[in-house]
């Protein structure tokens, strides 16, 4: 009596092995497109956050006016401000008597290679004051520091 392995023991064998493996494959495709997918969008919300600073940040910017551009090869940004209106059911916010004006700022990420158009949107409000600084004609005053003073 020979012992080992028949021609088809050793068939049946390979192919079980192949379909893990394979299977295996899948799996671990599926993760790093996973991971691509979480960096793009760690990316987008990056983006969104530099250029939302950079309009509460930009003192010029104290009216209704559209950003956009090119970010990189993967993403590009849109940016609306435009003059805040509370909604009705809300309370107002009377305790600025018409020195401040709430703009609302909107920045779209927008994805280059998505075919959806997938996009990425950050909303926040910007206070601007519509009163000049004393002793600068026109300058645009800290909002913050008109409500609650300067800190000492």
């Amino acid at each position: 009596m020979r012992k080992g392995f028949t021609l088809l023991e050793v068939v049946v064998a390979v192919a079980i092995l192949s379909v893990g493996v394979g299977v295996s494959m899948q799996i671990f495709s599926g993760g790093l497109k996973n991971i691509h997918r979480i960096d793009m969008a760690h990316r987008a919300m990056n983006h969104a956050e530099n250029i939302m600073n950079e309009v509460l940040c930009d003192q010029s910017i104290i009216e209704p006016t559209q950003l956009s551009g090119d970010l990189d090869d993967d993403f590009s940004y849109t940016a609306e401000v435009d003059y805040w209106e509370p909604p009705e059911d809300q309370l107002s916010l009377d305790i600025v008597e018409n020195r401040i004006e709430l703009l609302s700022v909107v920045v779209d990420i927008h994805f280059k290679n998505d075919r959806f158009g997938k996009k990425y949107r950050a909303i926040c409000l910007k206070a601007v004051s519509l009163q000049p600084q004393p002793g600068m004609p026109g300058a645009p005053v800290n909002p913050i520091e008109q409500l609650f003073g300067r800190r000492q």
